[in-house]
């Protein structure tokens, strides 16, 4: 294997089972090191290898195994306790009396699966994450999408039902006042407690607001609600509901605080009679 060659699949999977010479696993790590695309599968492979040993069926251990588990425990710690101090040798056997050294620990082959097992899940986790971020984020934008588009649908039907309806009437809203140069037009239908209109007026200063009234044949002015300009409503067109019984004398607009008040004290700028 050369340094422009990837690692064959048959050689990665004995290097995962241990089976591969020392001399071949150095030169596997050494390639691994320098090639991403290798170094990925060889951490496949490892996977693939552990998932092995999980896959092997269970034994039930023997009766006995409680038994001679202990009695090796027993064995192991009189073992510890036979010799409390070292002991100290001196002459030609002092070298063959010393205790050899303690051999480094190493490290179980499963465990080392167990940890790339670990870094793989938590790779995935954090891959399914985002993407479950960002579904989550494109689904509230679709849920507005259609909230937006199930209010242009109430609306069209106010609008359809209103101007297809026999009785509904018309009023032309003329400027006056502060509001000379601008217009407006009302469609209402008492019957089915709708009325739609527009306008044509310019922009207020902080504080003041647009307020819209129906004024009956009999009784005070009823509010319909504040007019906004400067906020685009659904194709120009605002709605507002009638109360049932009210017949329009004449239709309002006048400029008052700004949020509205209870009944009209401020200047006229639209009128129109029924």
């Amino acid at each position: 294997m050369n340094d422009l060659e990837h690692i064959a699949v048959e050689e990665m999977e004995l290097y995962a089972l241990g089976a591969l010479g020392e001399g071949e696993a150095a030169e596997l790590k050494e390639h691994v090191a320098s090639c991403y695309e290798c170094a990925i599968k060889l951490a496949e492979t490892h996977g693939s290898a552990a998932l092995l040993g999980f896959a092997a069926k269970l034994e039930r251990p023997a009766g006995t195994i409680k038994t001679e588990l202990m009695a090796r425990i027993h064995a192991e710690r009189e073992k510890e306790h036979a010799y409390p101090w070292p002991l100290h040798v001196h002459g030609p056997d002092a070298k063959q009396a010393k205790p050899e050294q303690a051999s480094a620990e190493k490290i179980p082959w499963r465990n080392l699966v167990l940890v790339v097992i670990a870094a793989t899940l938590a790779l995935v986790s954090a891959g399914l994450w985002w993407q479950n971020r960002r579904l989550t984020a494109e689904l509230s934008k679709e849920r507005q999408a259609t909230g937006t588009l199930r209010e242009d649908h109430r609306q069209i039907e106010k609008l359809m039902n209103i101007l297809a309806a026999p009785d509904t009437m018309t009023v032309k809203l003329t400027g006056t006042g502060e509001g000379a140069r601008g217009s407006g037009a009302v469609k209402y239908n008492g019957r089915l407690g709708i009325m739609v209109y527009t306008a044509q007026l310019p922009a207020l200063p902080m504080g003041k607001s647009y307020q819209i009234w129906l004024v009956p044949r009999k009784g005070e002015p009823i509010n319909e609600g504040i007019l906004r300009p400067e906020v685009r409503a659904w194709a120009n067109l605002w709605t507002a509901a009638i109360p049932a019984g009210a017949e329009a004398k004449e239709f309002l607009v006048t400029i008052e605080s700004a949020g509205g008040v209870s009944q009209p004290t401020g200047p006229r700028v639209l009128e129109g009679a029924n």
